[in-house]
């Protein structure tokens, strides 16, 4: 059966429901208040929430972890995320990453100087966190998640063969592939250089269409000549 990589827009950004082979899950949550059309994501297709394989967190911003206790509280699902995300998820909130460009780096200024009520959530304990990898074969998943920070310290991507879904990793959102928003680059393109090293020839963004592997190549070596 062929693996189904389906956007559901949640907010600012998409959530992925992800159906392969006999299994079915979810990647990101979207905005708070978006359970209901995710939830309707998974019935119009004749699937069941309360069979939802797992629910995986990219990270803990609002706009991915916004829906996630409701949706696991409706579908039974286990929240899984990487280490350095669980007590953010835990505590509901995230806090705003820093700018990588001067538009962004001011609306990062403002963000952390007055915290929004727009940037928390009903926070939710995970189930399974891990640390650089996770093998979902458990899951009956061909795939596996692997730690990419740099937009935030637990930022991980989930690998499908060749597809990659990243969350802020990457962007598709108008001239933005590189994100807006990084806590620290520098680790951020050690990511990018990690996912570009993998046999993937698709990368699924939260914020925007799916990207082709030669579109990121050729970011990340503009981007690597500018900063020589």
């Amino acid at each position: 059966m062929e693996t189904k990589i389906i956007p559901v827009q949640a907010g600012v950004g998409a959530a992925y429901l992800v159906v392969a082979e006999d299994r079915f899950f979810l990647v990101d949550t979207g905005s708070p208040g978006k359970e209901k059309k995710i939830l309707k994501a998974i019935t119009s297709r004749g699937l069941k929430p309360e069979s939802l394989s797992f629910i995986f967190l990219t990270h803990t911003h609002y706009d991915h972890a916004g829906s996630a206790a409701f949706l696991k509280e409706a579908t039974g699902a286990k929240i899984i995320v990487q280490a350095s995300e669980a007590g953010k998820l835990a505590t509901g909130y995230s806090g705003t990453p820093d700018g990588t460009n001067p538009l962004f780096k001011g609306i990062s200024y403002l963000g952390k100087r007055f915290k929004s009520p727009l940037n928390m959530y009903e926070p939710v304990n995970p189930d399974v966190v891990f640390e650089e990898k996770l093998d979902l074969k458990e899951y009956g998943i061909n795939g596996y998640i692997i730690h990419t920070p740099g937009h935030t310290s637990g930022s991980s991507s989930l690998i499908l063969r060749t597809k990659a879904i990243v969350g802020d990793t990457m962007f598709h959102w108008g001239k933005f592939i590189y994100p807006p928003f990084a806590n620290d680059e520098a680790t951020l393109i050690k990511s990018w250089e990690k996912l570009l090293n993998l046999q993937v020839d698709t990368y699924f963004p939260a914020h925007g269409k799916p990207l082709v592997k030669d579109k990121v190549v050729k970011v990340y070596e503009k981007m690597m000549k500018s900063r020589v």
